[in-house]
């Protein structure tokens, strides 16, 4: 097929689609959110509001800024998060008494006891998702993600 005025190199790498980080990283995704789903889709909960229910179980209350921080939320998304479990009574939000601006996160009764038995099921999970992976292997793995989730772009 002819360019339209442009060379075309002598050589072109090679690029297949299928050996990219970004597609094994999503192909990867879908696949975990597959198996928490199948775990916990019954719940109603998504995988970020499991995180920031969980979150909130070990730390009990702490400003949505914080939450959002700790959770790997940029602000619009732990917003939604925050106002759909609040809007299902999970969560009690309430201004700062020291500064009006900021929010303060809280699981109600309820919230704790649906955090507390999703909080149980996490670890199988994790054990589904890494079915098949030497321990050795996933030691590896899970030590390069959290090595390149803490990573910065600029």
């Amino acid at each position: 097929m002819p360019t339209r005025g442009k060379s075309r190199p002598e050589f072109v790498e090679e690029y297949r689609l299928e050996e990219q980080i970004g597609f094994l990283l999503r192909k990867a995704h879908q696949f975990a959110t597959d198996v928490f789903n199948g775990q916990i889709g019954a719940e109603g909960v998504t995988p970020t509001q499991f995180s920031a229910l969980v979150k909130l179980l070990d730390c009990d209350e702490m400003s949505q800024t914080a939450l959002g921080e700790a959770t790997a939320m940029d602000p619009a998304t732990i917003l939604g998060v925050v106002q759909r479990l609040a809007a299902r009574d999970l969560l009690a939000v309430r201004a700062d008494p020291t500064d009006g601006r900021r929010r303060l996160i809280q699981l109600t009764r309820a919230g704790s006891v649906l955090a507390t038995r999703l909080r149980a099921i996490g670890p199988r999970i994790s054990e589904h998702t890494l079915a098949g992976i030497s321990g050795r292997d996933r030691k590896v793995l899970l030590r390069l993600l959290a090595h390149l989730g803490e990573r910065k772009t600029s």
